[in-house]
């Protein structure tokens, strides 16, 4: 029993949860109607599966750097091998992959991709976090492409606007958390916040505007409802308040508000599924 709770704690469930939400409103938005189906179904697991192999793949390639700083998880804590944390993630790709072949082309090749972009990320990206934090970014953002996939409809264009929103914001997030990582990541990984803080800075500036500037385009373009407008209004507000939290240097609220922000986002694009 203990074992099986490391390997759910090392696999994050919530986190898997999250994109597997992320997979039904993607969805959802493509076939503009509440009712589930087998390829929904096989897309939630397979994300969740493949997210959850992705997580415990970077705790074993992190697990030195995590013996030092966080000896709580799974693998520091000797709770389970390093070699069986692998094994497990390796068998968690494979079935996630597998639950994806009863899908389209498209919705196979999208989940293959992200199986080995994120063994890739995890083997030979992993001091480099500017580049994880496109990887990690974009594999949120394509729960959403990925559910689309999956639909009878295929991927709509409400669903490409709300992946490309959801990847700015992310990144801002991300890069955020870099800031707040800086003493914890030195000695082990490379971030953009180490090397060129102001344009690090800059950078998250941008990607907030673009998040919302997208999100905003979306309700021009399709017209999505007065509660949309006013959730991703509210977005921009939060947003900016992170901001001005990282300029303020208090990272840890900066990200935190940045989270916040991001919830309020998605609840945006859920709302748009009962106009």
């Amino acid at each position: 029993m203990k074992k099986i709770k490391a390997l759910l704690q090392l696999m994050r469930v919530g986190n898997c949860a999250m994109a597997a939400a992320g997979v039904a409103i993607g969805y959802f938005l493509s076939t503009a109607e509440l009712s589930v189906s087998m390829p929904l179904l096989l897309a939630m697991v397979s994300v969740f599966l493949i997210c959850g192999a992705g997580q415990a793949i970077n705790d074993v390639f992190d697990a030195k750097m995590d013996a030092k700083i966080s000896k709580k998880r799974p693998i520091p804590s000797g709770k389970i091998a390093k070699g069986d944390a692998l094994n497990m993630a390796f068998a968690l790709f494979l079935l996630g992959v597998l639950a994806a072949i009863p899908l389209n082309f498209t919705a196979i090749t999208i989940a293959i991709a992200f199986a080995f972009l994120l063994i890739i990320y995890s083997a030979a990206m992993g001091k480099a976090k500017y580049l994880g934090n496109f990887v990690v970014a974009s594999g949120t953002a394509f729960t959403f492409v990925f559910g689309a996939a999956a639909s009878p409809n295929g991927i709509m264009p409400i669903v490409i606007l709300f992946a490309l929103s959801a990847l700015f914001a992310n990144l801002a997030r991300e890069l955020t958390k870099d800031f707040e990582d800086i003493k914890k990541d030195k000695g082990f990984k490379v971030s953009l916040p180490m090397r060129a803080p102001l344009s690090a800075k800059i950078l998250i500036a941008a990607d907030y505007t673009l998040a919302v500037f997208v999100a905003l385009y979306a309700y021009w373009l399709i017209g999505l409802g007065t509660i949309y407008l006013i959730l991703i209004i509210s977005t921009a507000i939060i947003f900016s308040y992170s901001y001005l939290q990282l300029i303020k240097k208090n990272f840890k609220k900066s990200q935190e508000y940045s989270k916040i922000g991001m919830l309020i986002s998605l609840a945006a694009y859920v709302s748009v599924l009962f106009i």
